[in-house]
């Protein structure tokens, strides 16, 4: 069975395919969007999606030149479709069964938005609500916890906002090229933060298996990481996680920490020294305090990933945090919920009818592509 940090390790070479396949793959969508004359992108998703969108999101708006928003589907049909008025609307859900995504493209039908969608499943009903749907190239992905998935459409996005920027003269030929680079080298960085998270893994192993509540911290793109955590330790190891930027942390939220907290302060790109400072303060209250940089200093409570450019750096922080999450609840067997929320489950199901029959044929797939024995 393929499990979920087989996934972060295929995510490696996925990301160098997706890099390859460039203009290729996300062609129809920047013609789409630059054809429409918006001047403003939404991208509407949750979960994973909105995490993954929210990490491109920097990147994406100084290509494009544009104003660009991430906002969830019930937060869209309520009223963040009204400004601005004229945004080009992606939607996105990787099974493409996501009701609350559906429910928003419906929204954009009903009142005539321009919009595209975007998954990994073009069988799923999301094709049935959508002008046109497009698929991000993640392949196969069965497991729940999406990970993989996470990576690729950070990229996927990218990818779009400088083909988009660079046609419509927002981004020079120069910027566009070096940027292109950078994704070339995204699968390295992702291989740096896995190998992190498992050299930290075994040396802290007992720490980090006490189950206490966890923090992330992170700022810009970092902050879609930090999110992307939190969602990532609630859903395997089942432990209370929330996420935070480093100055909202500093308000408030710090005065919950004790002894044996996790809390993991996810560096600037740049290197932080607030952040730094504030990794030295937590750790004098809880050993399970872990800075994650690219800029080490021999700290003890560091955690070095590697990152050739400010634009790869999310990646590998990315994969080292999901790649953590993974190692834990594998240790914990944490996987399943509790047998209480399990048999209420379908009172509060949020895909549409005939998901789990698309997991098991996920399931199928992911045996044939990559073999039974996988994560075995």
């Amino acid at each position: 069975m393929v499990k979920m940090a087989d996934y972060i390790e295929r995510s490696v070479t996925r990301l160098d395919e997706v890099a390859a396949r460039g203009l290729e793959l996300v062609e129809p969508l920047v013609e789409r969007f630059t054809l429409s004359g918006c001047d403003a992108l939404r991208i509407v998703a949750s979960g994973s999606s909105k995490n993954a969108a929210d990490i491109a999101r920097p990147l994406l708006q100084r290509s494009l030149g544009r104003e660009v928003q991430v906002v969830t589907p019930e937060a869209f049909i309520d009223f963040e479709h009204a400004q601005p008025a004229n945004a080009f609307n992606v939607a996105v859900s990787q099974s493409g069964y996501s009701t609350n995504t559906i429910a928003a493209l419906d929204f954009m039908a009903e009142h005539d938005l321009p919009c595209a969608a975007l998954t990994a499943n073009w069988a799923a009903p999301i094709s049935e609500h959508a002008v046109c749907v497009f698929d991000y190239g993640v392949g196969v992905e069965s497991v729940d916890f999406v990970t993989m998935g996470v990576h690729v459409l950070v990229c996927y996005l990218m990818l779009f906002g400088i083909e988009a920027g660079e046609r419509m003269g927002a981004l020079d030929a120069a910027e566009a090229d070096r940027l292109r680079e950078c994704l070339h080298v995204v699968g390295k960085a992702c291989a740096s933060g896995i190998s992190a998270a498992r050299a930290l893994f075994e040396n802290q192993k007992l720490a980090l298996s006490t189950q206490a509540p966890a923090i992330f911290v992170g700022n810009g793109a970092l902050r879609g990481v930090a999110q992307e955590a939190a969602l990532k330790f609630s859903e395997t190891t089942k432990v209370p996680a929330m996420w935070f930027e480093g100055e909202e942390f500093i308000h408030g939220p710090e005065m919950q920490i004790t002894p044996g907290y996790l809390v993991v302060i996810i560096d600037d790109a740049g290197g932080s020294e607030r952040l730094a400072g504030i990794a030295r303060g937590i750790r004098s209250v809880t050993d399970t305090c872990y800075l994650i940089t690219a800029h080490p200093e021999g700290v003890a409570h560091e955690v070095a990933i590697e990152a050739s450019a400010p634009e790869v750096y999310p990646f590998a922080a990315l994969a080292f945090i999901q790649y953590l999450a993974a190692q834990i609840a594998d240790a914990l067997k944490s996987w399943d919920v509790h047998p209480y929320l399990d048999a209420v489950d379908d009172a509060f199901a949020s895909k549409a009818p005939g998901y789990d029959e698309s997991v098991h044929e996920l399931e199928r797939r992911a045996a044939t592509v990559y073999g039974d024995s996988a994560g075995a």
